[in-house]
């Protein structure tokens, strides 16, 4: 049997190739054809159609799959009319507006077939950008175009929409813009606006198989508590607009023939093999032996981090902001108090910069030195994983961050200051960390 894993010595020695090539040689002896590729493609899709339709693969869906056979049964016979995103979604897909499944949503259409569609939800800020930016141009009157101020308005457009795109049912879909119709009618033309899945839920009214009647009363409602923000939106965009057509000079974009990231990792390379290579691999392979900078991890009790301030009166709107913090702050009692440095609730919340931080971190359940204490403030768990981070400096692993120090030995290691990190016995943390060195682990 002849061993086609390493190129042939007289292809890697002639002068047709060398051994910098022999990646190259190797690809192109283990490269599938393109009919061999297409044979694949082919039997990989009879072989789907195969399991959609014998009920093995229920991940994606089918004129013929058990769940189209049962809704062809429920409604007479009739035909479908069926799109590609019911086709590509799996048979038990629940539609995350009007959380109906696949089954309740087919129906029957007007000219008699069964209609199976799903169709992607999305804000229409970039069209508000275009618009806007085109509007520019008639209102100012400029002669002058613009380089960088289309790149500018596809790169704000998602920044300006109120959800991102999602897949609905169509009959949701629908339902959007029966009550955009409603209000446009009332309001004035509201082209760009489009109804957030949570906000369409309110106000249709949902049945099996049919399509959702709109409860105008409530569509009405729900356009009351977002009304200001979308007309605030359109303002904002109009002025983004502006400085992209009378202002240009928001963004570069680079030359042609400029590859802005041409690494292995992003896929640039002439491929001859390469693209059977790992970047993260092949930079640990090449890395395991180059010299490396060693980062100074003892400045956590070298050095005093400075003071922070005070936070703002409203400090808390700003927490409630943040769903992570809001989420830990509501979960502690109002007078929690860190079992640790024993700062209140309030004294953990850190404001430098500007910026609002407020987190508590859950020791190991696996460092049994801390079982009892459920939640400590973000400044003494910086102190636990900053001391780990230095011990893996020397080449000391600890597995849990928690094992580096007992709570009794940190409260003794630090001062607490409200709003701020804490201050670190310098002498003590020494001290812990060459214990550890020495092998004297005794925290």
């Amino acid at each position: 049997m002849t061993d086609h894993s390493k190129p042939k010595v007289n292809e890697l020695s002639s002068g047709r190739a060398s051994p910098k090539y022999s990646l190259a040689i190797w690809a192109r002896q283990h490269r599938v054809s393109p009919e061999l590729y297409e044979e694949r493609r082919q039997t990989a899709l009879r072989l789907a159609i195969e399991g959609i339709n014998d009920g093995s693969i229920d991940s994606i869906d089918g004129i013929s799959s058990p769940l189209s056979r049962k809704i062809q049964a429920h409604h007479g016979g009739k035909l479908f009319e069926m799109n590609r995103n019911w086709i590509e979604t799996a048979q038990s897909w629940v539609c995350p507006c009007c959380r109906r499944n696949k089954f309740e949503i087919a129906r029957v259409g007007s000219k008699g077939q069964i209609l199976a569609k799903l169709v992607l939800h999305h804000d229409h800020m970039t069209d508000a950008l275009e618009a806007a930016f085109h509007r520019v141009f008639v209102d100012s009157g400029s002669h002058k175009a613009t380089n960088t101020g289309l790149a500018l308005i596809e790169r704000m457009a998602p920044a300006f929409s109120a959800y991102a795109p999602v897949l609905i049912c169509e009959d949701c879909n629908n339902a959007d813009a029966a009550a955009k119709k409603l209000i446009s009618d009332i309001d004035g033309r509201i082209r760009f606006h489009s109804f957030s899945i949570s906000q369409i839920y309110q106000f249709i009214v949902i049945g099996a198989n049919s399509s959702h009647l709109v409860d105008e009363g409530k569509v009405f409602a729900a356009w009351a508590l977002i009304r200001q923000a979308y007309f605030a939106r359109m303002k904002l965009v109009h002025e983004v607009a502006k400085a992209a057509v009378l202002q240009d000079y928001w963004f570069e974009k680079y030359q042609c023939g400029i590859v802005p990231e041409p690494t292995l990792s992003n896929g640039y390379s002439n491929y001859n093999g390469l693209e059977f290579v790992s970047g993260e691999a092949l930079f640990r392979e090449m890395t395991s032996t180059a010299i490396k900078h060693v980062s100074n991890y003892s400045r956590w009790r070298t050095e005093t981090q400075p003071a922070r301030g005070k936070p703002p009166e409203n400090f808390l709107a700003m927490i409630d902001s943040f769903p992570g913090s809001a989420r830990m702050w509501g979960a502690l009692p109002g007078d929690w108090r860190c079992p640790t440095c024993g700062r209140s609730k309030y004294e953990t919340v850190s404001f430098s910069e500007g910026k609002i931080s407020f987190h508590t971190h859950t020791p190991s359940r696996f460092s049994t030195a801390w079982n009892e204490i459920k939640h400590i403030c973000a400044g003494c768990s910086n102190v636990v994983t900053a001391m780990k981070r230095e011990l893996k400096g020397y080449g000391i692993d600890v597995e849990f961050a928690y094992d580096c120090i007992s709570p009794e030995s940190l409260r003794l290691l630090i001062t607490a200051r409200p709003h701020s990190p804490p201050l670190v016995d310098r002498k003590m943390a020494e001290a812990l960390i060459n214990n550890w060195r020495s092998g004297d682990r005794q925290n």
